[in-house]
């Protein structure tokens, strides 16, 4: 069994990874992490999520000495300014599951990946990677007078516009055409409710014609899902870059 540390653990995306490790029970949650402050530092897991687990929430990423893999999911600035330099001397393989990285932080985290087996993506969930299969498939295809336009929407409460995931969906299509570029795909940030992800793709050339594509998730269980499946995947990974196209395709 694994044991996985969690840092983030009180977002949103936080308190739904650590509910399914409880829930699946073949992984073990051996540190809860938050930030220094957290009003539930030193207060145990199930404050957090209903389940009797009686794990302390500690503050500090130096103190998970006994775990096989981290889980990051805290923020691009918290991961940069307090995590990545931790993450280097500790020397443990690391799922980063948040955006919003700079071009700059990209280059570190490469860098850091030279250390370490690092998993990188702005979307945890298979279904949306074979979304993005299906999307490579079409933009091979369309015609040089086609307009792009992404759609993404989310909860009122998201800070990152456009979502690390609109931003994976426009890489991909330039990727897999080389006329396109990202000046030609235009991307409609929608923030509002409780909306846990929509991603729309519509190609709409001048003879008429619209092709609309859609990814819907109801809840953050796919990404949790996700997370710690890549988790168990990466420890048997030597040191390197890896995102979803390699875990999906192994």
């Amino acid at each position: 069994m694994i044991k996985i540390a969690l840092v983030g653990c009180t977002g949103k995306l936080g308190k739904t990874i650590l509910k399914r490790i409880l829930d699946i029970g073949d992984v073990e949650l051996r540190y809860a992490i938050a930030r220094r402050g957290n009003q539930f530092v030193g207060k145990s897991v199930s404050e957090l999520v209903n389940d009797k687990c009686d794990l302390k929430i500690i503050d500090d990423i130096e103190l998970a000495v006994d775990c096989d893999v981290f889980i990051d999911c805290t923020n691009a600035d918290a991961f940069m300014n307090n995590g990545y330099a931790k993450y280097e001397k500790m020397g443990i393989p690391l799922v980063l599951a948040t955006t919003a990285f700079s071009q700059d932080d990209v280059k570190r985290i490469k860098l850091l990946s030279t250390k370490i087996p690092v998993f990188m993506s702005g979307n945890f969930s298979v279904t949306l990677h074979n979304f993005i299969e299906t999307l490579k498939f079409a933009v091979k295809r369309m015609s040089d007078d086609t307009d792009v336009q992404i759609v993404e929407s989310h909860h009122n409460q998201k800070l990152d516009a456009p979502s690390g995931t609109a931003l994976m969906i426009r890489d991909a299509l330039i990727s897999a055409n080389p006329n396109l570029s990202a000046d030609r795909i235009s991307i409609c940030s929608v923030r509002v409710g409780k909306i846990f992800g929509e991603h729309e793709v519509i190609f709409a050339n001048n003879r008429d014609e619209i092709v609309t594509y859609k990814h819907q998730v109801m809840s953050r269980e796919p990404f949790a899902d996700g997370a710690i499946n890549v988790a168990e995947w990466i420890l048997a990974k030597p040191n390197g870059l890896y995102g979803m196209g390699d875990f999906c395709d192994d």
